[in-house]
């Protein structure tokens, strides 16, 4: 195991495909929370065959554009590092063959650092997929409220971030460690 979280979009029809886009070592950074933090929903893993549903869910076509203007909005009020983050992710988030419907986040290696055991992991999961809703939630009060700046977030986890490049320079990927398409 690499002890990371994954994210891939989901994309359904008559089967369900997973494509790669982003991973991070050894946590779960704003960035993959806010972008299943629309519509979130614990699921069952793709990664993980047990019954516990120990992944999330989100509705990309409400959480991309969000993020897209958010790192918009962030780069002229933080670290001149955060503009090669923000290049990366929109890169990624807009590439043609990355559009699912879906955001679907992988915590499993996550929780396993934790030392949980599979119930305990899904009840993090349902923590977490309320988590992704209010952050995503805070996100959208501060675009859509006019001179808001980064001292404009009310949730304390947006609030302590003093970091953006690290939450949202993600390791963005066509292909990722744990690869669901190989």
């Amino acid at each position: 195991m690499a002890n990371r979280s994954y994210l891939y979009t989901r994309h359904t029809g008559d089967d369900v495909e997973y494509r790669d886009i982003a991973e991070w070592s050894h946590d779960v950074p704003a960035a993959h929370l806010i972008l299943v933090g629309s519509g979130s929903t614990p699921v069952q893993s793709a990664i993980w065959t047990v019954d516990e549903k120990i992944a999330i869910d989100g509705d990309a076509s409400q959480t991309r554009p969000t993020f897209l203007t958010l790192l918009d909005w962030l780069e002229p009020q933080v670290d001149k590092g955060f503009a090669r983050a923000a290049a990366e992710a929109r890169e990624y988030l807009n590439r043609p063959d990355r559009q699912g419907d879906k955001f679907h986040l992988e915590l499993g290696e996550i929780y396993e650092l934790d030392g949980l055991d599979l119930p305990d992991m899904e009840a993090a999961t349902t923590a977490n997929a309320q988590l992704a809703q209010e952050l995503y939630a805070d996100v959208k009060r501060v675009l859509e409220t006019a001179g808001s700046t980064i001292d404009t977030f009310r949730h304390p986890t947006l609030r302590a971030i003093n970091n953006w490049e690290e939450q949202f320079g993600c390791y963005f990927s066509h292909v990722l460690w744990f690869n669901l398409n190989s």
